[in-house]
């Protein structure tokens, strides 16, 4: 087995010499294709997550549902613990049975829940199928994550995992609009149903998306990995890499004295994480709404909030490859911290805008930054699972978010409360990312 490495590490290093090519220019178009595709994947749970907030005010309307404020924040935390499940049993499965496999049951999965949301006839199974559907949205991310990550150049790789993960903000983005232009023509299960035409281009990913060369080495199928490496004309950085120390264990390995640091920080920072992101996602337009501004400009709001996660994102990604991740972290929650507690106050709608886009930017953009520092902490056999882990126990906050804030509005405590919450919430965040080790000094480099 040693000697079918040796051997497939020679051809490459004879192939790279003869191409006279280095880094990213040599594997250029299998790097833009995984992107494109795992974007698109990112995408597709962007606008689900987001979709509910768009739809909520309706919800809650009498002519709608009438959900109450606690009911309404029940609801939006089904698919949150469905992606608590899925986050937690994907990670471990896309290390075990493949990057593809999962990507593609997960899109699947999703996809059919999405319709049978848009047929709900009632709210008790509209959170049933919402709730099947995060099963399927909690797969995408490790998965997607970890194959964006294997097929990006070392120097680059931050950055290439940014513009993926940007797909997240786009997607929200996309249900925004979505909300703005077809809600009062087509009502809010029109968006559902746009929310289920990824199932369309799931053959294209069978025909096109590649496996992981890391997981089908680290899995025993050499001759598999060879024959995409020889497709591609990959560098052999992809898979020198692979012989880095620590990758005993596979994904038991997040919970090696090595590890576990690391695995406790970034499992609480996601906690705080996704309670931002779901809590502001699911809750902006209606908080926004009951302090007086219109439906249009309420959801406007959530999409500036999108809009900026994904310029700033891309923007902070960047940094990250040149400065240590962890400070950028820091410094971009506490900007979103104090952007947040100065919402609770009433500004001109200028001012209002930008300190909108600026807690986009910190809470949603920083995870872009947030996920690929976990990419870069663990080795190639144990990444996915740690991603999966950390991001499947961030789904507490993620469900916590929406419930909290449900709880506060059916208490009348008053919208500028909710902006508090989320303020400390972002400041903890802030000062727990310092804490991070900085031991992985050979994954830290790629």
């Amino acid at each position: 087995m040693k000697a079918n490495v040796d051997k497939t590490f020679e051809i490459l290093e004879k192939k790279n010499s003869e191409a006279n090519t280095t880094g990213i220019k040599s594997i250029s178009k299998v790097t833009i294709l995984v992107m494109i595709i795992c974007w698109f994947t990112i995408f597709v749970e962007g606008y689900d997550l987001v979709v509910y907030g768009v739809v909520l005010p309706v919800l809650m309307d009498p002519s709608g549902w009438g959900l109450t404020a606690t009911q309404a924040g029940a609801m939006g935390s089904y698919a949150l613990l469905g992606m608590f499940l899925g986050s937690s049993i994907g990670g471990f499965l896309c290390d075990k049975m493949g990057r593809k496999v999962i990507i593609i049951a997960s899109i699947a999965l999703m996809s059919i829940m999405m319709v049978l949301t848009a047929l709900a006839p009632t709210p008790e199974l509209f959170g049933m199928y919402r709730f099947l559907a995060g099963l399927g949205i909690g797969g995408i991310v490790p998965s997607a994550s970890a194959l964006t990550t294997e097929y990006s150049p070392a120097k680059y790789r931050s950055f290439f995992f940014v513009i993926m993960y940007s797909g997240f903000a786009v997607g929200g983005v996309a249900a925004a609009l979505s909300g703005v232009f077809f809600i009062e023509s087509f009502g809010w299960r029109s968006l559902f149903w746009l929310g289920a035409t990824p199932i369309l281009f799931i053959p294209l990913f069978i025909k096109y998306l590649p496996e992981s060369i890391k997981f089908l080495q680290a899995t025993k199928q050499q001759e598999k990995a060879k024959r995409l490496i020889e497709k591609y004309q990959l560098p052999d950085e992809f898979v020198k890499e692979e012989q880095s120390e620590g990758t005993a264990g596979g994904s038991t390995s997040i919970f090696s004295k090595r590890y576990l640091v690391s695995t406790v920080l970034f499992s609480i920072i996601y906690i705080g994480a996704f309670l931002l992101i779901y809590g502001m996602n699911t809750w902006l337009p209606q908080i926004m709404k009951e302090a007086g501004y219109p439906m249009n400009s309420s959801l406007l709001f959530l999409l500036v909030f999108n809009l900026s996660a994904v310029v700033g994102g891309i923007i902070a990604g960047g940094v990250a490859d040149r400065l240590q991740p962890k400070k950028v972290i820091s410094f971009t929650y506490f900007l979103a911290a104090i952007s947040i507690l100065l919402l609770s106050i009433k500004f001109n709608m200028v001012v209002l805008y930008i300190l909108i886009a600026i807690a986009g930017f910190g809470t949603t953009g920083t995870t872009f930054v947030l996920a690929s520092y976990v990419m870069r902490q663990y080795n190639d056999q144990n990444r996915a699972s740690a991603l999966g882990i950390a991001t499947a126990i961030g789904r507490f906050g993620a469900i916590a978010g929406p419930l909290l804030v449900g709880i506060l509005m059916g208490m009348n405590a008053g919208y500028a409360i909710n902006f508090y919450l989320f303020g400390i919430i972002a400041i903890i965040a802030s000062i727990v990312i310092l804490f991070m080790p900085s031991f992985n000094k050979v994954n830290a480099a790629k």
